[in-house]
């Protein structure tokens, strides 16, 4: 199980103590959600931001774009090297032309989806992903609360895209973590689960070993 912080649950004033605490942690990445308020009634990271990161830190970075026009980020995103870009299966009329775009940044290209959103007619891009993003909680007014059903959906990505890495993400503790391994999640995006914690870097070790042993 890879595990990837989530900067956005992090304190923005304090992003730099943040990156420090992991700068020898083995993460997979620092995961960052890029909102303009289409998914989420949230702004977070512009590109002066996502810059300061970058320079900050050896880890590679990963992008969740919840934005409604995705298109300018890729070429905005591509001097950062990122390791992936996940872009929302909602906000796209031609998904595998945007999978193509990413690559071409050098990123591993995934699709994110809404709780509500089925995989199935998604299916004929088997091929063409690299990662899938199965968000396991909404905005629900209760904190984006974990949601127990969605691991069924994760199940069905690990099936429906065999060759494509699974990820889950939303609201996620150390048991939801457990369970999430066994339906077949290979990534977990970690956020108020360590960043609510005292101490978020024994935070991280303890979802490590209970999640690898």
């Amino acid at each position: 199980m890879i595990l990837h912080p989530s900067l956005a649950s992090a304190d923005p004033l304090r992003l730099h103590q943040a990156l420090s605490q992991f700068d020898h942690a083995p993460i997979g990445s620092w995961h960052l959600d890029i909102e303009d308020t289409s998914f989420i009634s949230n702004i977070t990271f512009g590109l002066k931001t996502v810059r300061s990161v970058f320079e900050a830190t050896q880890h590679p970075l990963s992008f969740h774009l919840m934005v409604a026009n995705p298109w300018p980020w890729f070429r905005a995103l591509s001097p950062f090297t990122p390791g992936w870009i996940f872009v929302h299966a909602e906000a796209l009329a031609n998904p595998a032309e945007a999978l193509t775009a990413i690559r071409e940044t050098g990123a591993r290209a995934g699709l994110a989806f809404n709780p509500a959103t089925p995989l199935e007619p998604y299916c004929y891009l088997r091929d063409a992903l690299d990662a899938c993003l199965v968000m396991t909680s909404e905005p629900d007014g209760h904190g984006q609360c974990f949601n127990p059903t969605l691991i069924d959906k994760v199940a069905a990505c690990a099936r429906y895209f065999p060759d494509a890495e699974c990820w889950a993400d939303g609201g996620i503790a150390e048991t939801a973590g457990q369970q999430l391994k066994l339906a077949g999640a290979e990534h977990l995006v970690l956020g108020r689960a360590l960043f609510a914690s005292d101490n978020p870097a024994t935070t991280l070790e303890s979802f490590r070993s209970a999640l690898n042993g």
